[in-house]
């Protein structure tokens, strides 16, 4: 079927298979193949009002569409873990492929059919000259010939509030924010207008965007844009004021000890931070939480404000990029981008110096804002006299409230809050002015529950536990300052490793493990597989806290419980012959690292994993006392998700103590993400004993395959004195269910398509009565 898309969309009736569109239409194919999850996709395609003119789940189509309008193809995954190959999606458009892909994440998008010029795709070449910007984003592409400085200016030609994006790709999403781009600007020297000057290397396309502040210019935007020249400087690496950007030396290199050299130093707006503070509403999705910059999924309540941080010293603070600096990032993260470690610390502490729980920050890019600079998100860093920002719109750049209880606290913003120096080895000259701090009072409405926060007029400085204005001290899980105990570490041993995700699997073993400050990651006074989960989740995805690492992924207390993902456990099999049941677990959504739960009705002896060794290699054990199971991998593992159910373990047991056998109760299931899922029982008992049966001492073996079954079972009669007469099958209640002649001695098939599912017993009889019995479950 094929569809006509005009101010509204209908449908054309197409004879062949090949597309004939009408004049001035395009014909667009969307093919789709999906993986084992198709439900978790949908694609729709809308114009350059946001207007949605055509979607779908997980089947494509073949549409017709105006050649006069832009229009842009999305793809979604619920999950955020994108089609598995080899499935994937693939857009044609009058026959030509235009773009593909599979393993996308959340979201992929892809503009056709836009004039050139308005979108990222089809973006106007640029030379040296004056401009007009006819859309309301103009897109260039420009190609230096030469590494050096280059001027993008608006100022005094545009007369509104206008914006500058320099990007080395097209940017996932286009918004009003820094997020993605190689260099920006919004408000420079000359007020409202935009002006740039930039560090572009030579043989590398840039694509530039020329727009507005929120709709701000009603006629197009007017720019220059030109090359100032060679980056100069410094180009002596010993000198303290190397410039490692300097294509020409100017002869400025100062060595030490000229005081000169003192070093960058980085300064808090006082007045940007509290000018801003405001109480905002976002709607956490998966990788806020991941990211740590919200405490829990839904509608989080967060204060917002604006981090401007100046370099008022006497060199530039120089960063570089993750491939000449990689100690220095993470890249570890869901945004798509480096993440420059332990630039922005924002605290909330309550009046006895304990922190609360609240978010984090990195720094996704440090770059020049003040127009005249020459750092950028390529090579990051702040110049002398320069300055960095990150408004309150940005992403995470606020503290999360919603838990908080209502009392007078101390928000905090620390820059550069591990004081270390830059790359090229400087330090700061002063730390004193890299925190401030206001007072404020959290209070909750009494009918609706939403928190609002007030300042307090007096607020003595920000002082680290040690006493040290500005200072980076901090309480350690046992509440000593600067102490050296780390959370999860429970060796001792002053890391994270291996080691102490298996000990915190034999200490769940014991009666007498107690949940303590420094082993109780989640907060919760109890010690269960979720703390040994968070551990590696630190271990893995996080910056261990021994090497300075500040990621949220190693900031406990955290108890996250995720509300979009389930996973159910249920008794798949059940042997009363060897003495075991089998478990399986469902999950449709999640990647499973680790699960606790108990059972009942048997006596554990052993338990053995039933996943696969090597997609998820684990340490599985269990508590006799409490008759609980848990696992957790100690390498970076887990169980895929699936539309099915899946093997996990097999119990074994000793002795049967109750008249049914259950899973009793789920402790926890824990995603990749090292959150808690939902969780739920699905057939979850099974009768031990049926009624009516009667245990006898065995005069003979009967052996029945497979065990559970589903359809038909073999049945072998052995070591019968007296060869039985019949077999009697009955359910739990101990009605008969079938009666069955007995024809030989070797093996022999019974259809039992027409049982229901659940626990039967066989017993052999002869004149004297029941000789043997054997239980098996039909499914």
């Amino acid at each position: 079927m094929k569809k006509l898309l005009l101010l509204f969309l209908f449908v054309l009736v197409c004879k062949s298979s090949i597309a004939v569109c009408p004049p001035g239409f395009t014909e667009v194919i969307v093919q789709i193949i999906p993986d084992a999850f198709p439900a978790d996709l949908s694609w729709n395609i809308t114009d350059d009002n946001g207007n949605i003119i055509a979607s779908g789940l997980f089947t494509g189509d073949t549409l017709c569409v105006p050649d006069s309008t832009c229009l842009l193809f999305t793809i979604m995954d619920v999950v955020g873990d994108g089609i598995y190959p080899p499935g994937g999606y693939w857009l044609y458009v009058n026959g030509t492929l235009i773009a593909q892909g599979n393993t996308f994440g959340s979201i992929a998008e892809h503009s056709f059919n836009c004039p050139v010029g308005s979108d990222c795709s089809h973006p106007l070449p640029l030379a040296y000259g004056f401009y007009m910007a006819v859309y309301d984003n103009t897109w260039y592409s420009f190609t230096p010939d030469s590494t050096g400085i280059y001027s993008l200016n608006t100022c005094n030609v545009s007369g509104c509030d206008t914006k500058i994006w320099i990007y080395e790709n097209c940017p996932l999403n286009v918004n009003e924010s820094p997020v993605g781009t190689y260099a920006y600007n919004d408000n420079s020297s000359c007020g409202l207008e935009a002006n740039i000057n930039v560090v572009l290397i030579a043989g590398q396309q840039y694509l530039i965007r020329i727009g507005d502040n929120q709709d701000n210019c009603t006629n197009p935007e007017f720019f220059l844009f030109g090359y100032v020249g060679p980056v100069t400087g410094c180009m002596n690496s010993t000198a303290c004021n190397y410039n490692p950007l300097a294509t020409v030396d100017n002869g400025s290199c100062i060595f030490y000890p000229n005081p000169l050299c003192s070093g960058p130093d980085l300064e808090l707006d006082s007045l940007a931070f509290i000018s801003s503070l405001a109480l905002s509403t976002e709607f956490a999705n998966t990788c806020d939480v991941n990211e740590g910059c919200v405490t829990g999924y839904g509608t989080r309540y967060v204060i917002t404000f604006t981090s401007k941080i100046n370099n008022i010293g006497t060199l530039d603070y120089y960063i570089g990029n993750p491939a000449s600096n990689p100690g220095m990032f993470n890249q570890s993260n869901c945004h798509g981008h480096a993440h420059y470690e332990g630039y922005g610390d924002y605290r909330l502490i309550d009046m006895n110096g304990n922190p609360v729980p609240v978010g984090h920050k990195n720094g996704f890019c440090v770059m020049d804002l003040c127009g005249f600079g020459q750092y950028n998100c390529g090579d990051m860093g702040i110049s002398v006299g320069c300055y960095d920002a990150y408004g309150a719109g940005t992403q995470c750049q606020w503290i999360d409230v919603t838990e908080v209880p209502d009392g007078d606290y101390r928000l905090a913003a620390v820059i550069n809050s591990m004081h270390r120096p830059d790359a090229l080895g400087h330090s700061e000259i002063n730390y004193l002015n890299n925190a401030l701090q206001v007072c404020i009072h959290i209070q909750r409405s009494v009918t609706t529950g939403i928190p609002s926060f007030t300042l307090l007029p007096s607020c003595t400085p920000f002082v680290d536990c040690m006493g040290v204005p500005g200072g980076v001290a901090l309480f350690d899980c046992n509440g000593v300052c600067n102490g050296p105990a780390l959370f999860g570490d429970v060796q001792q041993d002053a890391v994270i490793n291996t080691t102490d995700l298996a000990t915190y699997i034999y200490m769940l073993t014991l009666n007498s493990s107690v949940a303590g400050p420094c082993n109780d990651l989640n907060g919760d006074n109890t010690l269960t597989v979720y703390d040994a989960a968070l551990a590696g989740w630190c271990l893995y995805s996080g910056i261990n806290q021994a090497q300075g690492g500040t990621h949220n992924h190693c900031q406990f207390p955290r108890n996250i419980l995720n509300p979009n993902d389930t996973a159910s456990l249920n008794i798949s099999a059940v042997n009363f012959s060897n003495n075991y049941i089998d478990i399986a677990i469902k999950s449709t959504r999640a990647d499973i690292k680790a699960y606790q739960f108990e059972v009942s009705g048997i006596t554990i002896q052993n338990v053995v994993s039933l996943a696969n060794v090597t997609t998820f290699p684990v340490d599985i054990d269990f508590n006799p006392s409490s008759n609980s199971i848990f696992a957790l991998s100690v390498v970076d593992s887990s169980i895929q998700r699936s539309n099915n159910s899946q093997a996990l373990c097999r119990i074994y047991f000793s002795a049967i103590t109750d008249s049914v056998i259950c899973i009793s109760n789920i402790v926890d299931i824990v995603n990749r993400n090292g959150e808690r899922v939902n969780t739920q029982v699905n057939g979850g008992c099974f009768s031990s004993i049926p009624v009516g049966t009667v245990e006898v001492t065995p005069r003979g073996n009967i052996t029945i395959q497979p065990n559970p079954v589903t359809n038909d079972v073999f049945i072998h009669l052995g070591a019968f004195k007296n060869l039985p007469e019949y077999l009697i099958m009955s359910d739990v209640t101990g009605r008969i269910v079938k009666k069955i002649n007995i024809r030989s001695l070797d093996w022999f098939k019974v259809d039992l398509g027409d049982l229901k599912e659940g626990l039967y017993v066989i017993s052999a009889q002869n004149k004297n009565g029941t000789i043997s019995t054997v239980r098996f479950v039909k499914l």
